[in-house]
């Protein structure tokens, strides 16, 4: 019972990396005009890049498919469902970020400093869910441990 919400912690590097994959490169494409970054791109080549961003995607696919077993089977507390969003919009946003962050742009990448001034409040909005779940985690727990005939 105690091993489904493991399946959380490879979604901690899993999400952020395949939403990297899928939001693709934002880069401007235009012709000989020199490009400006606010951080250069890491890349792994193209085939590289596939890669990694299928491997990261399957990853989460599998995580997710072991917490739906967990919960269908009622071996999971429904509560870590709120860790899960919470990792996945985290992650999410990461991945999307990190692709505004590297484009490259013609003059001033506006989208920088739009996710660094919109990303705390969103995160903090993102982890809401996971309190949630500590709160309904912990009430549970501590029902478990009292005796069945004392109130």
């Amino acid at each position: 019972m105690k091993a489904y919400p493991l399946a959380l912690v490879p979604l901690i590097p899993a999400v952020p990396v395949a939403a990297w994959w899928l939001v693709g490169d934002l880069t401007e494409t235009s012709g000989d005009i020199v490009l400006d970054y606010a951080y250069q791109p890491v890349t792994f080549g193209e085939a590289g890049d596939v890669v990694l961003g299928v491997v990261a995607f399957l990853t989460a696919l599998a995580a997710f498919g072991v917490l739906i077993h967990g919960a269908v089977t009622g071996r999971m507390h429904r509560a870590w469902w709120g860790v899960a969003v919470s990792i996945l919009a985290i992650g999410a946003y990461l991945g999307w970020a990190e692709r505004i962050w590297t484009a490259g742009v013609i003059g001033a990448n506006f989208g920088v400093g739009l996710t660094f001034l919109f990303g705390v409040p969103f995160v903090v909005t993102f982890l809401l869910p996971s309190v949630w779940s500590l709160v309904v985690l912990r009430r549970a727990r501590r029902t478990e441990a009292q005796p069945a005939g004392r109130s």
